[in-house]
């Protein structure tokens, strides 16, 4: 499962989606994978959000049993044609490329999302 950076904020901003999203990390704790592109977008509005809270939140994230990935080569160029092809932004494209290249469901709030051929799971 993907985390789209939509859903990790929800949790963390305390959305309406946030105790969805929370139940499906629960539930798919295992086999839990983020891009670091989306990484990094959580935290640069995590900070800018919640200044005050950032460490700690960064260091739940980081602690949690999310596997980040670095973008690959191949997860560029997926990323590069997903973003001429749908209309989502830079960041949901590496989500989107890694869910295709480890052939997994993306995890999001973003209904963007539902106009892309991904598999998504969203409330």
């Amino acid at each position: 499962m993907v985390i789209d950076t939509s859903a990790l904020l929800a949790v963390f901003f305390q959305e309406k989606a946030g105790p969805w999203v929370k139940e499906q990390l629960e539930k798919y704790r295992a086999d839990l994978r983020m891009s670091t592109v989306n990484l990094t977008e959580a935290l640069i509005l995590i900070r800018g959000r919640q200044p005050q809270m950032f460490e700690p939140i960064q260091e739940e994230i980081l602690e949690s049993s999310i596997r980040f990935v670095p973008p690959t080569i191949r997860q560029a160029q997926i990323a590069a044609q997903a973003r001429l092809q749908f209309p989502i932004n830079l960041g949901d494209c590496f989500a989107y490329a890694l869910a295709k290249e480890e052939d997994c469901p993306i995890l999001t709030i973003d209904p963007d999302f539902k106009k892309t051929d991904a598999t998504v799971l969203i409330p």
